[in-house]
């Protein structure tokens, strides 16, 4: 009785130890088959992050030429004030 249990124990893990091979090398051949996809979206990833780096940047820069608008509008309106107020 413990020889039978022992060739069961046997088979059982052997099957499994078959199995989950067998599930390693589909896993392989699935990643061997769409590397290149995966190249590609990776590829997109990185464009896509670079694009809104830069867009960051260009906002940044957007935004430090509104403190120029201001400065300007302000100066205008200053004049105007001391011109009226000269008159």
């Amino acid at each position: 009785m413990i020889v039978e249990g022992l060739k069961l124990m046997v088979v059982g893990m052997t099957t499994v130890l078959l199995f989950l091979m067998l599930m390693i090398l589909l896993i392989q051949i699935a990643a061997w088959l769409t590397k290149n996809v995966t190249a590609r979206e990776l590829k997109a990833i990185e464009d896509e992050k670079e694009l809104l780096k830069q867009m960051r940047k260009m906002e940044k820069l957007a935004a430090e030429g509104d403190d120029n608008d201001i400065v300007v509008i302000t100066a205008a309106i200053a004049a105007f004030e001391a011109e009226r107020a000269a008159v």
